[in-house]
């Protein structure tokens, strides 16, 4: 009976150092070479920024917002988006920034999309964002083989695909040079404003920037064809339940999208590749432009 009791403490301890090691092993990887991940360290690292403008967002933000071109264009920016964001991450990554640095930005852009969200009012807040966080408590369910396990397949394609491979990470930015066509059709649809302005998350970044002195400037992102609408571009005042009211432009207006060429412009699922990210941003630098000369 002692025998077979030490030998099933000798296997218990092995297979808890293994699974130890192994979740150390994976961790280590998951951190050093997912895109979104390597995003959020390096905006926890920062020695003393002073980007005029952040950017906040999902996916489509991450990939659309080049901050290499509106910092070369004199906006001094960092892409804080991460795929799989919801607002309510969003909103800690901002007060976040303003309580560990001294210098608030000057413009926040805070990219949405309505048709591809059911509601912006999702209380999940995403692995990389919460356990990293400053108050986070560890428990069994922050494993990171379970915590992470999409990020394993994501890396396993980037291992893959010489495509996914040569994806670059520019001040915040995933760059991709892949083409994947817009197949779709654009329909008749109108920009459902009510999904912002019933939103309590928004509301609560609205909030936060308007308190803070921050120019908030919410955009409706460009998408495939399908999610277009035939609202035009704006400028459109929305409004909020807890008074505050907040600019958004419509960048998925059918008018304001037509600059994107199907077989060029698109990485996959509405969302821009490195090309088309140039033209959306140009555009970007041309309104904070305008917004200057009316400060």
């Amino acid at each position: 009976m002692k025998k077979f009791l030490f030998k099933s403490l000798k296997f218990t301890v092995f297979a808890t150092v293994f699974f130890v090691l192994l979740n150390l092993l994976y961790f280590g990887i998951v951190v050093k070479r997912d895109h979104g991940f390597r995003n959020r360290m390096e905006s926890l690292k920062f020695d003393n920024p002073d980007f005029e403008v952040l950017v906040l967002g999902a996916s489509t933000s991450f990939d659309a917002f080049d901050t290499e071109l509106l910092t070369a264009n004199g906006y001094k920016s960092y892409n804080l988006a991460i795929a799989g964001s919801s607002v309510k991450t969003s909103l800690i990554q901002l007060r976040e920034y303003l309580d560990m640095y001294s210098t608030k930005p000057k413009y926040v852009l805070f990219g949405l999309n309505a048709p591809m969200v059911t509601t912006f009012d999702d209380e999940y807040v995403i692995p990389e964002i919460e356990v990293t966080m400053a108050d986070h408590k560890y428990c069994l369910n922050d494993v990171p083989i379970l915590k992470f396990k999409w990020m394993g397949f994501e890396l396993l394609k980037r291992f893959a695909s010489e495509t996914h491979r040569e994806a670059r990470l520019v001040l915040g930015q995933l760059k991709f040079q892949r083409n994947i066509p817009d197949y779709t059709s654009c329909v008749e649809q109108e920009l459902e404003f009510n999904e912002y302005e019933s939103s309590f998350w928004v509301g609560e970044v609205v909030k936060f920037c308007e308190d803070n002195d921050i120019e908030l400037i919410i955009i409706e992102m460009p998408g495939y064809k399908e999610t277009q609408n035939i609202t035009e571009t704006g400028l459109h005042k929305i409004s909020f339940s807890n008074r505050y009211t907040a600019d958004l432009y419509n960048y998925n207006s059918q008018e304001f999208s037509s600059m994107f060429i199907s077989d060029e412009d698109w990485v996959g699922n509405s969302h821009l590749n490195e090309f088309g990210a140039i033209k959306f941003t140009n555009e970007i630098i041309r309104l904070l432009k305008e917004m200057d000369d009316q400060l």
